[in-house]
């Protein structure tokens, strides 16, 4: 009986060794800033703009429990994980719009008789976040995409004895950005994107203070087969923001994140999985699981959980003494997320719904939440 032996040319096979040992050094980099960001990150106390570059992500991902590292592509991509930018096919344009209500969180302990009651509040204020992408492809050289993003707390809140707005541009966050991502190997994607930031935070002496810095994401997703792939990114990479004031904390975190997803198409169903891992679990396991289902490509439903921590440096209202102190705290947010989205042609509109973050107690204490536990979050997206 003959056989056919099939060899790999050379140049095939020098291809995929760079392509193995690229794929280790990205993943060895990435392992090695999230390890070096646990270990300082512990002492540290990071800013608002923290917050602000971690909620930069749309209704679509958000309704999947907010998993993105293997299932963001296109303009989305762009704030989560760049290198999922070369897969549009086509200017891809998106507006993502997320709405915090005010929260108002009660703290109580137990007193002299054993009864819990009220002794702190915190409160934060209704804000917004919204992000502008773009995403072009240049051919075979990649795709560069631009983003705007802006958070607010309040917008034109400020007028003076006119009627007049003192300032004409939302508070609190500003980030410019510009990205780039490109296929390396057919199955492995790679990306990276910069954001110029501008911060503007207020102390509990209600002084406004500028903050301004830089960020950058890095990222990769690997292809495997149809239905499976995997990401990475590490996010934030930052050496902080320059307030004047050293009270003022101006330190980002890195986040480092892994995630897998898979798809598949049953009939006139798709159906698609994403799981995301935040490492190291310094202040908790950081999870986000979600599942998406279309219909013809035309409707469909997400659902998906989420749990996440993060430190926040905030201001508590003692309700004692009626006075204002500044506090550390680990916040939470952890439940069900639901989402659904509509395709009119080129068109497509997203909206999620997710739990918010609410301050962690301790043994002695109860928390009671008096008004805004969700937040709602809007997409557009076009596709030219």
């Amino acid at each position: 009986m003959k056989r056919n032996l099939h060899f790999l040319h050379p140049r095939t096979l020098l291809s995929q060794r760079l392509q193995t040992s690229l794929l280790i050094y990205i993943f060895y980099l990435v392992f090695c800033f999230s390890i070096s960001n646990g270990i300082a990150s512990k002492a540290t106390t990071t800013a608002e703009a923290d917050r602000f570059l971690k909620q930069l992500i749309g209704a679509e991902h958000r309704g999947m429990g907010g998993s993105f590292v293997g299932t963001t592509g296109g303009a989305s991509a762009l704030g989560s994980n760049p290198a999922g930018i070369s897969v549009t096919k086509g200017n891809r344009f998106v507006i993502h719009m997320t709405r915090f209500p005010r929260t108002i969180a009660l703290l109580s302990k137990p007193n002299f008789d054993a009864s819990y009651e009220d002794y702190s509040q915190y409160e934060q204020r209704a804000s917004g976040i919204e992000t502008l992408n773009w995403a072009f492809p240049i051919g075979k050289f990649g795709t560069i995409g631009v983003a705007l993003s802006t958070a607010h707390e309040g917008a034109f809140r400020r007028v003076n004895h006119e009627g007049k707005a003192l300032n004409s541009f939302p508070e609190n966050n500003l980030a410019i950005g510009i990205g780039y991502g490109v296929n390396c190997f057919g199955n492995t994607v790679v990306g990276f994107d910069a954001k110029w930031l501008r911060s503007k935070v207020t102390d509990p002496s209600e002084t406004e203070h500028f903050g301004h810095g830089y960020a950058y994401n890095v990222g990769l997703i690997q292809k495997f087969g149809n239905a499976f792939q995997a990401g990475i990114v590490v996010r934030n990479l930052s050496n902080g923001l320059s307030f004047v004031d050293p009270t003022i904390p101006d330190k980002i975190r890195r986040d480092f994140t892994a995630g897998i997803t898979y798809q598949r198409e049953i009939s006139n169903m798709s159906l698609r999985l994403g799981l995301d891992l935040h490492l190291p679990f310094s202040d908790g396991a950081r999870i986000n699981l979600g599942t998406e289902i279309w219909y013809r490509n035309r409707i469909g439903g997400r659902i998906g959980y989420i749990r996440d921590t993060e430190k926040r440096y905030a201001s508590v209202f003692l309700l004692e003494d009626a006075t204002l102190e500044m506090e550390e705290r680990n916040w939470k947010a952890e439940g069900l997320c639901l989402g659904f989205g509509v395709r009119f042609g080129n068109i497509i509109l997203n909206a999620a719904y997710t739990p918010q973050f609410k301050p962690s107690v301790s043994e002695d204490e109860r928390i009671h939440i008096v008004q805004g536990p969700a937040v709602y979050t809007f997409s557009i997206g076009q596709n030219f």
